[in-house]
């Protein structure tokens, strides 16, 4: 009995080949036909299909012009993406940020507002607040033309991937929060819930891995209030059901070296607990008057000074994540390991990292590769998310 071999739809076909399109004009300000041509395999013919169809709903703008060289002729027809074709939202909810930003499809950014802090005392009150901000910026007659597209929402914490349903973030008391379906009904488009780990890692490849020829294999790990991690794996994000603290729930490695009860890696590596250490072992004192985002950041600044005990926490901490990230990633096999959140200001932190990746790698007797650091914020990866999710897919 011959197999049967399933073939893909010629319209498939074409969505892939379009999505192929968008994908090099976001790389690219602009591209010619040829080129299209050329890294996407296709023909003329089917170039010319495609673009027409994309100029046709809006999305692309062709430039003509003289042939800039000596020769005659025109140069080929170059198309780009047209920022006025829409805009989308982004949105950020977590300690270190409560931010909302509108932006063209460009991504460059049209508005800017932070969530003031009383305002997410409340849900209620964030979701007037988001919904409020968009009003106004709607009404504003230069905007008033201009389609929202979709949302994004970045939180640090556990929600519910199905239904959209935030259950627990660190200082946002927030449980059991319809936040998908709220935000939906708010801003009244498609609206897409990611953690701040997942935004962190998909910016990465889509902002600094992007020129590579082949699917990079990424572990991000995210430390702030708690610790998180994303991993990319065979050119697709390994989904967790919504939970990125899976990572600082593992068991330290060589527990025996470490004392107290504590076994896990958040117990160790997370922001609670190298702030409750620099408590016990230094002449730091929080300010009360401050949350936590802000002592935490006083404490990063100050481990970046030479001759202080953070310094010594700081790589010491360091240290124990790069031992425990080399053993916990030797199934994985990443190409790449990734340092986001507030704890990248510290230079020791990232000096730890390495100096445990390389003593976890002599014990093994294995390579290691040194920690990257992604240098974006919570909401340009939020708003990456949406660019992604809205535009270019």
């Amino acid at each position: 009995m011959a197999l049967k071999i399933k073939r893909p739809h010629l319209r498939e076909i074409r969505e892939k080949n379009r999505v192929g399109i968008l994908r090099m004009l976001r790389n690219s300000e602009m591209v010619s036909r040829p080129m299209i041509a050329d890294s996407l395999g296709l023909s003329k013919m089917s170039v010319s299909r495609l673009v027409r169809d994309l100029m046709s709903e809006g999305i692309c703008i062709a430039i003509g012009g003289e042939n800039s060289s000596k020769s005659l002729g025109r140069r080929p027809d170059v198309i780009r993406i047209n920022p006025k074709y829409g805009i989308v939202v982004a949105i950020c909810l977590s300690a270190f940020s409560k931010t909302i930003t509108i932006s063209d499809i460009t991504g460059a950014t049209l508005l800017k507002k932070s969530i003031p802090e009383n305002a997410c005392q409340r849900p209620d009150d964030a979701i007037t607040f988001i919904d409020k901000t968009f009003r106004n910026f709607a009404r504003d007659q230069k905007n008033s033309y201009l389609k929202l597209l979709g949302c994004s929402v970045v939180v640090a914490g556990k929600f519910n991937t199905k239904s959209g349903i935030l259950l627990s973030a660190p200082l946002l008391n927030w449980p059991q929060f319809e936040l998908q379906k709220r935000i939906k009904a708010c801003l009244d488009c498609p609206v897409v819930v990611d953690n701040i780990a997942n935004a962190l890692c998909m910016n990465y490849v889509d902002t600094t891995v992007k020129l590579s020829s082949k699917n990079l294999n990424i572990m991000l790990v995210h430390i702030a209030v708690g610790m998180g991690a994303s991993l990319f794996v065979n050119g697709a994000l390994v989904r967790r059901g919504g939970d990125e603290g899976w990572v600082g729930k593992t068991k330290l490695h060589n527990q025996s070296e470490f004392s107290g009860e504590e076994t896990t890696l958040s117990d160790y590596v997370s922001g609670h607990a190298i702030i409750a250490e620099i408590v016990k072992r230094t002449d730091f004192v929080l300010d009360t008057s401050k949350d936590f985002a802000s002592n935490f950041r006083r404490a990063i600044s100050l481990s970046n000074f030479e001759n202080s005990e953070l310094v010594k926490i700081f790589t010491n901490t360091g240290e124990i994540l790069g031992k425990n990230l080399f053993y916990l990633s030797v199934g994985i096999r990443p190409d790449l390991l990734v340092l986001g959140g507030p704890i990248r200001h510290s230079k020791p932190f990232i000096i730890g990292i390495d100096r445990g990746l390389e003593m976890a790698s002599k014990q093994m007797g294995e390579t290691f590769n040194p920690i990257k650091v992604s240098n974006y914020s919570y909401i340009d990866a939020a708003k990456n998310i949406a660019l992604r999710e809205h535009v270019y897919s």
